[in-house]
């Protein structure tokens, strides 16, 4: 507190004796602040120590490192300030540069509040103490500068969050950047032990954990990518834009593969595509690739696709030359027939696999009878050369027509310009 800040507090009152009592207390005030700054480190390892004691995030080994440099500045600049009201603009600057200093550091504002006004509180109780116990006067005189001296210490702790603030904005913005690229180059890395490593201390995470990843399409012209990252309980998720896909790392933890699969929704216009679980941070550019592949399977908007429980399709989608080269083996000599013939014997077959080889299912579901189901099938075994009685046979059926849905065209025998084998499109 300045000596002009306690003569208009004397005008205020109004009066000589207020003006007398004032003088006495501003007299006390300046002999207990030089007693204190006599006192040097003594004084502030004091206020040191009831920091540490009352800001749990103060506490050793929590406190930042140049906590007693810091306090000593700011008690010194303080007590320099109460005799010499030029001194005020060293206050300021001091506590401008510790909001600053603290929001760079990451420190919790509430936290660092709290340390600077037990701070101000000690520093008081400096003063009283200082004049009780030197004889100094009567420590009741200082109550008519306590008001004032307590304003200066509310100005300069909003000087203090103010500065926080506007650095924390900064901070922040600076963060989100470094996350998005490094979750980026961690998506795309492969065998990268020591980068992994250091990856894992800036986002927090754990490099031995248990990680999926979910990739999120958007098909236009209705379909928008939510922008915030979706919560689900108990799971930590992280997320990494790019064009007209979102790719979300998930920490599981202990969390089954079900509750990240069951905490997303597919809006209007998305499909969803999710990777089995991986160990590792290192293993998220295969998950990445995987999750791809899961939301390549999707058959409508809407859909969340599991890779673990579409494993065939992924096999078939991961190798379309093999694929189409299979559909050309098994299906070849359909394409012998009439389209409308040919289409109807596919269609039959698709929902016979699907009814689990029931003639009587796939005639209902058809709506004709038993019988018409069965000579289709017995035309189809007659035109192909495959018995649908034997699992071998069977198998590469399903996986020729399975083919032949998700590669479309391209897989359909006499296709010209067969895929080449390639690893599976970016996502990023």
């Amino acid at each position: 507190m300045s000596r002009e800040g306690a003569r208009g507090h004397d005008e205020a009152v109004g009066g000589p004796p207020a003006a007398a009592a004032e003088s006495t207390a501003l007299q006390l005030f300046d002999r207990a602040c030089r007693r204190l700054l006599g006192r040097g480190t003594d004084f502030t390892d004091t206020v040191v120590e009831k920091i540490r004691t009352e800001v749990q995030y103060y506490a050793d080994p929590l406190a930042p490192p140049d906590l007693r440099r810091s306090v000593s500045t700011g008690v010194r600049h303080g007590l320099e300030a109460g005799l010499d009201p030029g001194r005020l603009v060293d206050v300021e600057r001091y506590t401008r540069e510790l909001g600053i200093r603290r929001a760079e550091e990451g420190r919790p504002l509430d936290e660092v509040m709290h340390a600077y006004r037990v701070a101000g509180s000690e520093v008081w109780s400096g003063i009283v103490r200082a004049v009780e116990r030197h004889g100094l006067g009567d420590s009741r005189q200082l109550v008519h500068v306590a008001e004032l001296v307590w304003k200066h210490n509310d100005r300069d702790a909003v000087l203090v969050a103010d500065a926080y603030r506007q650095v924390a904005k900064g901070v922040a913005s600076r963060h989100g950047e470094r996350v998005r690229l490094i979750l980026a180059a961690l998506l795309e890395s492969r065998n990268e032990p020591d980068f992994a490593r250091d990856a894992a201390a800036i986002l927090d995470l754990p490099l031995d954990g248990r990680f999926a990843v979910a990739m999120i399409g958007a098909t236009p012209p209705y379909g928008r990518l939510p922008e915030s990252v979706p919560e689900v309980h108990g799971i930590r998720v992280l997320r990494h834009t790019r064009g007209q896909r979102a790719v979300l790392v998930a920490h599981l933890g202990d969390r089954p593969l079900d509750a990240l699969a069951s905490g997303l929704v597919a809006g209007t216009g998305l499909r969803i595509g999710i990777s089995p679980v991986v160990q590792g941070l290192h293993s998220l550019s295969r998950a990445r690739d995987m999750a791809g592949l899961a939301l390549r399977t999707c058959r409508a908007d809407g859909e969340i696709a599991r890779l673990d429980s579409r494993l065939p399709d992924g096999l078939l989608l991961s190798r379309p030359d093999l694929s189409a080269e299979l559909t050309l083996q098994v299906l070849q000599p359909m394409y012998d027939l009439e389209p409308a013939d040919r289409d109807t014997l596919f269609a039959t077959l698709g929902v016979w696999i699907e009814k689990g080889g029931s003639a009587v299912q796939t005639a209902r579901h058809m709506l004709c009878h038993r019988n018409t189901v069965l000579n289709r099938l017995r035309r189809f075994e007659q035109t192909t050369g495959l018995a649908l009685s034997r699992p071998r046979d069977l198998v590469q059926l399903t996986l020729a027509l399975d083919a032949l849905r998700l590669l479309g065209p391209a897989a359909a025998p006499g296709a010209s310009g067969a895929q080449e084998p390639s690893r599976p499109p970016s996502a990023l």
